[in-house]
């Protein structure tokens, strides 16, 4: 069981996924969030994906389970199948989110509530 959820960063030069076992249903608030706390390196898409990827697991930390990162997605997502549910396009700066709680950002909405 759980509530699995995968988010994939998109940058120019590939994509980073990011699975979570446990907290699917809080991934797409937790990705707004991430996006926001990453303002300062929007144009720097290592910084920018460092900074993501730290919101996104803090919750796990120092933890065995509960995250994991992937180069290719090869994990369930409840929401979207095999497929990312939380899409993090970085070059475009749109954030998508398929299944519950679907919609599409631009990241500078996110900055505006």
């Amino acid at each position: 069981m759980g509530d699995r959820r995968m988010a994939e960063i998109i940058t120019e030069r590939g994509s980073l996924y990011v699975y979570t076992h446990w907290m699917g249903w809080d991934f797409p608030e937790m990705a707004k969030q991430a996006i926001v706390a990453a303002r300062p390196r929007w144009d720097d898409p290592i910084y920018a994906t460092h900074i993501i990827v730290d919101q996104l697991t803090k919750e796990g930390r120092d933890q065995e389970t509960e995250f994991g990162l992937m180069c290719t997605p090869c994990c369930e997502d409840s929401y979207n199948g095999d497929s990312p549910s939380v899409i993090i396009n970085l070059p475009s700066r749109i954030l998508t989110v398929h299944g519950k709680g679907a919609g599409k950002w631009r990241f500078s909405e996110l900055v505006r509530g």
